[in-house]
């Protein structure tokens, strides 16, 4: 009996090893962050979200706040996260930190690699954190909420994949991926680029919605500007990351027809003349017809979707071009796969590219209508 005793007595002495836990009601979760610097000051703008309302599978309670912004500034970016502490009740925990949104000022004042050595030396913080730039006010994103009020974590920035599958626009980028591409030829990252929309309305009020409209692209040292809307169309063309996407062209007079274009493929070769280098892209892809008029034969709309592709990526590559930007990393496929004439003709990583230094080339694989035919259901 004794040995028994000792046995009950011993137990809550081995329980003790989590009383120095923090409880999670005692804590706040820090999801989202804007950045800014102006005169000589970080501003840092975050997000703080409360887990008990938006962890759940059915809509959030619409009479709590999802989530409560605030700002500060200091001449470092420690400092001003220090100076938002002071008027924050409870711990905060950075384990659920998801993205941080650039103001234009601050990539302009390169400012983004102060701003990640911090955020990445926090114990608790990963390297798939996203990354966005914008030129219009932070704290409007970082209140926006997405369609029918869901839980905030599923915001289209805060969860870009999820829309990335239905429509490859422009590609995620994270902390890892900024640093991978900061460090390899031409020595450029694009950053996406986002913007507020009114386009939503309900029976009390209009909505903004994220929408990811472009790129910013920086280097270690310099803002190089951004490729915006149309202009960025053709970056979706030239990477095998996308998953689906859409043209629209017009075949006859008033009359357009638009497909949805899947399973692309994209080689890029090097050609190589002496101190003269050429680059052969060779786009693969599937397409889809989606709407159309009239009667439309398989050759026309395969034609009419090469040449609409083509002129995307032709665009993308020269509005590129003009801001002295390799958009389509040509640089690094260049180091890549002829590393001699890479070190011969490179300057600070990147190699000197003109109108002519690309050749497109783009093939149908796979033309459905998602009919019998390519004419009118109703003549």
């Amino acid at each position: 009996m004794t040995k028994k005793y000792l046995l009950v007595i011993l137990i809550p002495f081995l329980l003790a090893g989590c009383w120095d836990l923090d409880e999670n009601e005692r804590m706040y979760y820090v999801f989202g962050a804007g950045i800014d610097f102006k005169d000589g000051e970080y501003k840092a703008t975050i997000q703080i979200t409360s887990f008990a309302n938006v962890a759940k599978t059915d809509q959030p309670n619409q009479d709590l706040f999802q989530s409560q912004v605030s700002s500060a500034s200091g001449k470092t970016f420690d400092e001003a996260l220090f100076k938002l502490y002071h008027g924050i009740d409870e711990k905060v925990y950075w384990g659920h930190f998801s993205f941080i949104i650039f103001s234009e000022s601050a990539l302009k004042q390169g400012r983004i690699d102060s701003v990640i050595n911090t955020i990445t030396g926090f114990s608790d913080t990963r390297y798939n954190i996203w990354l966005y730039c914008t030129d219009e006010p932070l704290d409007e994103f970082l209140l926006a909420l997405p369609l029918l009020k869901k839980s905030i974590t599923l915001t289209k920035i805060a969860d870009p994949l999820n829309s990335f599958e239905q429509e490859s626009y422009i590609e995620p980028l994270d902390i890892r991926n900024l640093i991978i591409n900061l460090n390899e030829p031409a020595h450029e990252a694009n950053i996406p680029y986002i913007k507020l929309k009114e386009d939503w309305k309900t029976q009390n009020e209009p909505l903004s919605s994220v929408e990811i409209s472009g790129i910013g692209i920086i280097t270690p040292n310099e803002f190089k500007g951004y490729i915006k809307d149309d202009q960025a169309n053709g970056l979706q063309w030239i990477s095998n990351k996308t998953i689906r996407g859409e043209i629209t062209t017009i075949y006859e007079e008033d009359k357009y027809f638009s497909a949805v274009l899947r399973n692309v493929k994209v080689k890029i070769d090097p050609i190589i003349n002496g101190n003269d280098v050429k680059f052969d892209i060779n786009v693969r892809l599937t397409a889809s017809l989606g709407s159309f008029e009239g009667n439309l034969t398989s050759d026309k709309i395969k034609n009419l979707i090469m040449k609409k592709v083509k002129k995307e990526i032709e665009q993308t590559y020269q509005t590129a071009i003009e801001m002295n930007v390799d958009v389509f990393k040509l640089s690094e496929i260049l180091y890549r796969k002829e590393i001699k004439t890479w070190k011969k003709l490179q300057k600070d990583g990147q190699i000197e590219l003109d109108e002519d230094s690309i050749n497109i080339k783009i093939n149908i694989e796979k033309l459905t209508s998602g009919r019998k035919n390519f004419r009118d259901t109703i003549e």
